[in-house]
């Protein structure tokens, strides 16, 4: 399954009147990143969900988000009469007569909700959560994914097309060449068919492309194959992309037939396409 790393999912639910939304986002990186935006600093939970993200991603920035509210009736009446009860007993046992003001009772509230919070119940609920989401981040990728690699195979069929007609151009050339190589010795060189030889192979061999196209089409040909695979590929078609780039190069430099240097650049031109999507390939 080919995934582009960028791919957004949102999941949320609620237990023991704790309501949560987590987000991931991911992005186009080299390497694995991964940033958890929480509140709550829970070390556990955040390790947790580390392990998952490096279990189920090679590359990109995962940015999770992961925000929790406490419903209404997490702080009913029921609640607010049971802190000021367990206060009340307190100051009796020993002999105080103090005040508590709305402040002190909400930071009491506020204790009791980060409790809760960091329980080992709702921990497990929110990796559950997270598992979610990640399966559902993946299936955006996948999707896109797909997309992508139906792109770079049809640029990938134009490359081809392209280098058979650099192939077919480049025999009529060395036809040509080689004609017109032969006329001009002849001139001066009439008689010594084996030195006029010679110089014609010396001649054609500066200008020869045979192995560069060859090479051109292997690479093609694996490239491919490579789309075919359900493995990462963006970094082994990138690598792909500079050795066909390579050629290309050579191609433009070696021909003297303008046909041939005008098919070297529009094959460099689709390169440049396909890199830019394999840059967001997984």
């Amino acid at each position: 399954m080919t995934r582009s790393m960028t791919g957004f999912s949102s999941v949320s639910g609620s237990l023991r009147l704790i309501s949560f939304v987590i987000q991931l986002k991911s992005e186009n990186s080299k390497n694995l990143e991964i940033f958890i935006n929480d509140t709550s600093n829970n070390f556990k939970l955040h390790e947790g969900i580390k392990k998952l993200i490096r279990q189920n991603f090679n590359r990109g920035k995962i940015r999770i988000a992961i925000s929790t509210v406490a419903e209404k009736e997490f702080f009913n009446r029921k609640r607010i009469d049971n802190h000021l009860i367990e206060f009340s007993k307190i100051a009796k046992k020993y002999g105080l007569n103090p005040s508590i003001s709305l402040s002190e009772l909400n930071q009491l509230a506020d204790k009791e909700f980060r409790d809760v919070q960091r329980s080992s119940a709702i921990q497990k609920y929110q990796i559950t959560l997270v598992k979610q989401g990640i399966r559902e981040l993946i299936k955006d990728q996948a999707q896109e994914g797909s997309k992508m690699i139906k792109d770079i195979r049809k640029k990938v069929d134009s490359i081809v097309r392209i280098s058979n007609k650099i192939k077919s151009q480049f025999a009529k050339s060395n036809r040509k060449i080689r004609s017109k190589y032969k006329k001009e010795l002849l001139k001066n060189f009439n008689d010594d068919p084996i030195y006029i030889k010679k110089e014609i192979g010396n001649m054609i061999e500066r200008i020869d492309i045979e192995e560069e196209i060859l090479r051109l089409h292997s690479h093609l040909q694996k490239l491919k194959k490579i789309l075919q695979s359900k493995k990462p590929k963006g970094l082994i078609i990138d690598f792909y992309m500079q050795e066909i780039n390579r050629e290309a190069n050579t191609l433009s430099s070696k021909s003297k037939d303008l046909l041939i240097s005008d098919c070297s650049i529009k094959v460099k031109n689709v390169l440049n396409q396909i890199r830019e999507i394999a840059a967001n390939i997984d």
